[in-house]
């Protein structure tokens, strides 16, 4: 067994990914400090080591950073989503840029970062929440002196590292006022003495699992999903409903709640569709382009910062053509820029996603073609298409599969955009697109989650004609 190291300050220098701080201890070493704000001194405790790295966790705050803020989330720091509520809006953004910038690198000759954009709001701003029901409580220090019990039915965030422990939340600040009234409907119910129990990821047995909440920002449209095992009574299910198409929206709308019933032992949101308490979709708009969006359908979870994203993968494309947009999901892109192009053509591998595109591609006339497949499996014939092509691929977070990442390098286009939201995945694969030809040219940083470590990246591609 390894010798614990003693807890010992440092100053944190500058971000990492998903929010870590990073810094350099008195003997010269790289540590990684979950919860470190950059320009904060805090007292560290090492929980891993890896290849000469540091891991740990901040126990305490010595010095905060300057300028600070002070965060409106009463389990800051216990749920560790949103890391950053001490800095500034500005000082976050600042942060994000320079990580960001030096991700892409990756140590190689990089176009300077147009300033950052993002969308004015830093609070309730989230669309989307999923939270977890469990039947063990996350507890800080405080409230393990306070005396709270562990064990019960919560509803809340995973704590970091913990699959077994909720923190139970009342109310999440980056999300809207009308979806925490929802979830203040919900936890009325489904937390009652005389409600059927969360869910038990040890032992498997239980009924509340996990809960949806989905708003259209643009439309004031507003669904949740409600997630249980089969075993519990359907009126228990029916009373949560009930309760939250009685909750006053003001100008919004419940539109839909639909119950899901799964038992598999995947700490995942899915199940079966066991009943719908009015229609299973929402709509949402980006611009003027309307999305119909079914439970699972992914769309940005903010609708101003998808604003501000969309426009500026437009400005990085250009005009006219054909759009090939890989990766698609539900064509939230393509669709949304279709006006700009003369044909658009979508790849994505989830078959409901596609459903939801070419569904959302008929409600606004759109000239769109959308395949299902993996972006390997096709990209060679889709991008043979006759007539000047724009490439646009928006990856998962491990960036671009091999064989995408080759067959890009190799094809004839004009440019090609690529849009990460780990800038660690796109610093590789750029490696590979300029030994076919590419030279990144322009360099985008969005911030569509402030209070967060989560940044968006675009980058513009033009192939090298010399």
């Amino acid at each position: 067994m390894r010798r614990q190291i003693p807890q010992f300050e440092i100053d944190i220098d500058s971000l990492g990914q998903k929010g870590v701080g990073i810094g350099t201890n008195d003997e010269g070493r790289v540590v990684h400090v979950r919860g470190g704000p950059p320009g904060s001194r805090v007292i560290a405790q090492v929980f891993d080591r890896k290849k000469g790295t540091w891991f740990a966790r901040r126990v305490g705050l010595v010095r905060p950073p300057s300028p600070a803020a002070t965060p409106k989330c009463v389990v800051f720091g216990a749920c560790g989503g949103c890391q950053l509520q001490e800095m500034p809006l500005e000082s976050q953004r600042a942060a994000k840029v320079a990580w960001a910038a030096n991700a892409v690198a990756a140590g190689r000759p990089t176009p300077t970062p147009h300033p950052v954009r993002g969308a004015p709001s830093d609070y309730g701003y989230r669309n989307r929440l999923e939270l977890t029901f469990g039947n063990r409580r996350w507890l800080v220090d405080a409230d393990m002196a306070a005396g709270l019990p562990m064990l019960g039915n919560f509803l809340g965030f995973h704590a970091p590292t913990r699959f077994d422990r909720i923190v139970d939340v009342e109310r999440c600040e980056i999300a809207s006022e009308r979806v925490n009234l929802l979830l203040a409907a919900v936890r009325r119910v489904a937390l009652a003495p005389d409600a059927p129990p969360a869910w038990d990821t040890r032992a498997h047995k239980g009924f509340w699992r996990f809960l949806g909440l989905r708003e259209g920002t643009a439309t004031n449209e507003l669904m949740v999903i409600l997630y249980t095992s089969s075993d519990g009574p359907e009126e228990a299910v029916e009373a949560v409903a009930n309760e939250l198409l009685a909750v006053d929206l003001g100008d919004a709308k419940l539109v839909g709640v639909v119950w899901k019933a799964d038992d598999g032992h995947a700490d995942v949101a899915r199940g079966e569709v066991r009943r719908v308490w009015g229609r299973p979709w929402f709509y949402e708009c980006l611009g003027d382009t309307t999305f119909r969006l079914s439970p699972e359908s992914f769309f940005q979870t903010s609708t101003k910062g998808a604003e501000v994203l969309v426009e500026t993968i437009g400005e990085a494309l250009g005009r006219g053509g054909t759009l090939v947009d890989l990766y698609c999901g539900t064509g939230t892109i393509g669709l949304s820029l279709a006006s700009r192009y003369s044909r658009v053509v979508g790849v994505e591998e989830v078959e409901a996603a596609v459903v939801d595109a070419r569904a959302n591609a008929a409600d606004n006339s759109v000239n769109a073609t959308f395949i299902v497949s993996r972006v390997e499996d096709v990209l060679a014939s889709i991008t043979e298409v006759e007539g000047p092509r724009r490439l646009c691929v928006d990856p998962p977070r491990a960036g671009l599969h091999p064989r995408v990442a080759k067959a890009l390098a190799e094809a004839h286009a004009e440019r090609l955009v690529y849009v990460a939201c780990n800038p660690e995945s796109l610093g590789r694969d750029r490696v590979v697109l300029e030994a076919g030809g590419w030279r990144m040219t322009d360099l985008w940083v969005v911030d569509l989650f402030p209070q967060t470590g989560h940044v968006e990246v675009v980058a513009r591609f033009d192939k090298d004609q010399t």
